[in-house]
């Protein structure tokens, strides 16, 4: 019995490192041939390292636009390193009337470092993806949602002040005539949308002393401070 338990775990031990050697050696081919695309600023070999289906030719055409801006930049490739998804990652978008989303669920981040660059300015970051054993970056694609209304602005808020980091943040917004819903683990952030519906902080500390402030294309629409343990609450007028 003993010697079957043995060569079980032999077995298990031989598939799982296998499965990690392989792992290993795509993920070295992968920066590879990432690293050989950026050194030679080749548009073939980038593209070819993006998984691209579903997209239709305009959303191939921005992807590799928005890549060649983060990575021609004719600086030379110190490393090349990989990291995992950042907390609150969001991949799905919403903005100016399209819903943009990975061709491919993100598996982690690919960090690009470059040398002479300062405090880690100018280096790259992207998400990328493995699809049947094999390394991509991500690409997008984007549907059309039909939105006639006005088009999407800059909206944000901000919470500064003691214990702002400690908050409880939850909103509610539109951007596209789409309601999307959010908790926030940030302390201020803006993006593309139409409006917020609603915004609440909470404090659960008696120390908290922040300032909410909600923005509207850099103008100010909403601001109320918080103190001790309590709300601040945002409810868009009908």
């Amino acid at each position: 019995m003993i010697k079957h338990f043995v060569a079980i775990a032999i077995s298990l031990f031989a598939f799982t490192y296998g499965a990690n050697a392989a792992e290993d050696t795509a993920t070295e081919a992968f920066a590879s041939a990432l690293r050989t695309a950026i050194t030679e600023k080749d548009d073939q070999k980038l593209e070819a390292l993006i998984y691209l289906k579903g997209a239709s030719l305009e959303d191939k055409q921005r992807m590799t636009a928005m890549l060649h801006s983060l990575y021609f930049n004719g600086k030379e490739v110190d490393a090349i390193s990989f990291e995992p998804l950042p907390t609150g990652f969001e991949s799905v978008v919403i903005v100016q009337g399209r819903k943009i989303e990975p061709t491919t669920p993100p598996k982690g981040m690919i960090n690009v470092t470059f040398k002479e660059g300062v405090s880690g300015q100018g280096n790259s970051s992207s998400a990328y993806a493995v699809v049947n054993g094999k390394f991509y970056l991500v690409g997008m694609k984007s549907t059309d949602l039909g939105w006639k209304g006005p088009a999407d602005k800059n909206i944000g808020f901000s919470v500064v002040g003691q214990g702002a980091s400690e908050l409880e943040i939850h909103g509610v917004w539109n951007a596209s005539g789409v309601e999307l819903k959010k908790e926030f683990k940030t302390s201020g952030l803006t993006f593309w949308g139409q409006h917020f519906e609603e915004l609440t902080v909470t404090s659960v500390n008696d120390v908290c002393d922040v300032m909410v402030t909600i923005t509207e294309n850099g103008k100010t629409i909403f601001s109320e401070t918080l103190k001790g343990k309590g709300t601040a609450h945002y409810k868009k007028k009908s």
